[in-house]
């Protein structure tokens, strides 16, 4: 519990007898023992939801980054800026640190199946760990807790570590250049990292690559001082550019052994060279050449064979990540045509939709475009957005991507290779802020279990 000497000395500021249990940043969730941090945005919209919210909201004692005429007594306005310092030292109260290792990885492309496979080599080393991330809090083929986004907010991010993380060896985590860029990491020190690729991504929120790379590069201010920040082998160009930033940085060294289908791929093969350095470097231990027992993390290069074809299912919703996995399956097999279904996000960087589709085009011998998650956007438009890279020849125009797919299906010929792109583990399609149930891996498996009847 937190008194109200110890909250005033926190806050700066006279608190009155309280009794503090908990703290929120979700008005629904607080309660009459909570601190309550909001943030009011300047603009008439959020400040009249601001007066009904608090109206109808509970709490012990309210943050706010500005002042307005509904604030309440039991109140106190402080910077945001202050924001991730205060609310450390009072998460540092109610829900102390465990003694755990901290692993966290960042980059473009490879984040998730990286963070799983880290998690899993560990259990293959005998220690019991945790995952944070895209796929949510996880052990070790179990969810916990599904939240939604790449990295929670800091102060859910505390509570997970202190809720889950008691009993576990490690806790490795997926650092987004949002999470670095908004301190939802702040106070966290990394005993290893890994930053797996470097590409366009997110300029609607970075504007430049330039920015985008830095924000990213904050990765090293959360670095312990033994720590290292390991990149793939073949990742030249991006270790050349860290080793201006830090001396920290090392290559994942190169594995010759087969692998399962599954690693066929050179950037899963990547992916997961930096997660064994990883866990070799983070406890002093040998990864046991195990690899078979390796479950491959959901909707990440999903694969199904049938007949002479196969059926991938990946995440891949940025132009490297579609390049890699398209090249990747080129590779991996020869002697099969390659089928690509693929869209682009609404509201997100529009620029990258041309590029995604002139590398689909590059490497597909047909191209299926489709919708991913429109949200507020035309799929219509979004679709001639990725026209624009493209020619018009082998490419089929679906707006739903359910009847895409069943098509696409239904055109599959021998030595055919599908990928189903930009999906992966997700179950819906994101409309006008309503999520529409549907999975990709559920319609090749419906598909699948059919022909097989």
């Amino acid at each position: 519990m937190l008194n109200e000497k110890k909250l005033s000395e926190i806050l700066g500021a006279v608190v009155p007898a309280l009794s503090i249990k908990d703290i929120h940043w979700k008005t629904q969730d607080s309660t009459k023992e909570s601190v309550l941090f909001y943030r009011l945005p300047d603009d008439e919209k959020s400040q009249k939801l601001f007066r009904e919210r608090i109206q109808n909201s509970q709490f012990g004692w309210l943050i706010v980054n500005r002042d307005h005429e509904s604030r309440p007594l039991n109140s106190t306005i402080i910077p945001e800026s202050e924001w991730p310092r205060i609310q450390k030292e009072i998460l540092d109260i109610l829900y102390p640190m465990p003694n755990l290792k901290l692993m966290a990885l960042t980059g473009t492309n490879g984040k998730t199946t990286t963070t799983d496979l880290v998690l899993q080599l560990g259990e293959l080393c005998g220690k019991k760990g945790m995952s944070i991330g895209t796929l949510g809090v996880r052990e070790n083929h179990k969810e916990i807790l599904d939240f939604g986004l790449t990295s929670p907010p800091f102060i859910d991010l505390r509570k997970y570590l202190n809720q889950y993380g008691q009993d576990k060896d490690f806790c490795v985590l997926e650092a987004s250049s949002h999470a670095l860029m908004q301190e939802r990491l702040y106070g966290l020190q990394f005993d290893m990292a890994g930053w797996l690729s470097f590409s366009q991504d997110h300029l609607d929120y970075h504007q430049t690559m330039e920015s985008y790379f830095a924000a990213k590069a904050l990765l090293f201010n959360y670095l312990k001082a033994s720590a290292r920040v390991y990149v793939p082998d073949n990742q030249e160009h991006l270790y050349e550019k860290i080793k201006g930033v830090t001396n920290k940085v090392l290559k994942a060294p190169v594995r010759e052994e087969k692998l399962p289908l599954f690693f066929s791929t050179s950037f899963n093969r990547n992916n997961l060279e930096v997660a064994i350095a990883i866990v070799e470097r983070t406890f002093n231990i040998k990864v046991p050449k195990k690899f078979d027992q390796i479950i491959p993390p959901d909707g990440r290069f999903y694969i199904k064979p049938y007949k002479s074809n196969y059926i991938v299912v990946d995440f891949a919703h940025t132009p490297d990540a579609l390049e890699n996995i398209c090249r990747g399956i080129r590779e991996s097999f020869p002697t099969h045509r390659l089928k690509v279904l693929f869209g682009c996000g609404g509201d997100r960087d529009r620029t990258k939709r041309p590029l995604m589709g002139k590398i689909a085009e590059a490497f597909g011998s047909h191209v299926y475009v489709t919708s991913d998650n429109p949200r507020t956007e035309d799929p219509k438009q979004i679709i001639q957005d990725i026209l624009q890279g493209m020619s018009s020849k082998n490419i089929t125009q679906i707006v739903e991507r359910p009847k895409a797919v069943e098509i696409a299906f239904s055109e599959l010929t021998e030595n055919e290779i599908l990928l189903l792109a930009g999906k992966g583990h997700e179950d819906y399609i994101l409309i006008n802020g309503v999520k529409h149930p549907y999975s990709d891996i559920a319609e090749v498996e419906k598909f699948l279990s059919r022909k097989s009847l």
